[in-house]
């Protein structure tokens, strides 16, 4: 009598058998965790357009992906003989069971944007862009940071979203992109990549003068 009441039911039982034991054989197969995405970049910029008007050109290209960046111009920057830098922070810095700010600072560029934007995909995402004005033109350092989740049951259905709604990399890309070929095209402006992590293969920053706020990869998340 308890065979037949069962029976129903043993597929069932079939299956939650072979889950738990994928969970304890193989659970590292399906264990889901948190990944650390970083993106640095740094361009030449050379132009004979006035500060003011390569400033608003960068200004243009950030807006073109994130509509609620900070954005600065000190006043009094001067342009310096050889190209500024952005400094990461310092872990060693931070109080004893703090968390490390990794944003790095823009100390002497003449135009700064922050951006902290809700990125489907990922959390949170940290964006930092520095114009350092030097005697031959300018550099434009670019950082941005974010997690992610990887691996775990729902690895196949976040690869999916993204080949439909775009990834945190494709919208950070694009983000970074914009702003160069924003004030390249505004101030016909020389460009040329200094140093890429991760790589950035050929040349896209010459491609897509026109703006491309419709084209965005990235799709924001809800807040």
């Amino acid at each position: 009598m308890k065979s037949s009441l069962l029976s129903p039911w043993l597929p069932c039982l079939a299956l939650f058998a072979m889950l738990a034991g994928c969970s304890t054989d193989a659970g590292s197969r399906f264990a889901s965790h948190d990944t650390t995405v970083e993106y640095y970049r740094v361009f030449d910029i050379k132009t004979d357009a006035a500060p003011q008007a390569v400033a608003r050109a960068a200004t243009d290209g950030i807006d073109r992906n994130v509509k609620d960046a900070v954005v600065a111009t000190p006043a009094g920057v001067e342009a310096t003989e050889l190209p500024g830098h952005f400094k990461m922070a310092d872990p060693a810095s931070a109080a004893p069971g703090t968390a490390v700010d990794k944003s790095p600072t823009c100390e002497g560029a003449a135009w700064t944007a922050k951006a902290a934007p809700h990125v489907r995909g990922s959390d949170n995402m940290n964006m930092v862009a520095c114009l350092f004005p030097y005697k031959s033109g300018y550099h434009l350092d670019m950082y941005a940071v974010f997690t992610k989740p990887d691996g775990g049951w729902l690895s196949w259905p976040r690869r999916v979203g993204g080949m439909m709604f775009g990834t945190p990399e494709k919208f950070t890309e694009n983000t970074m992109l914009d702003i160069v070929r924003s004030i390249r095209a505004q101030t016909r402006a020389q460009v040329a990549l200094v140093e890429a992590k991760p790589n950035l293969q050929g040349t896209p920053w010459l491609e897509g003068d026109v703006p491309l706020a419709t084209a965005q990869t990235g799709t924001p998340s809800k807040p």
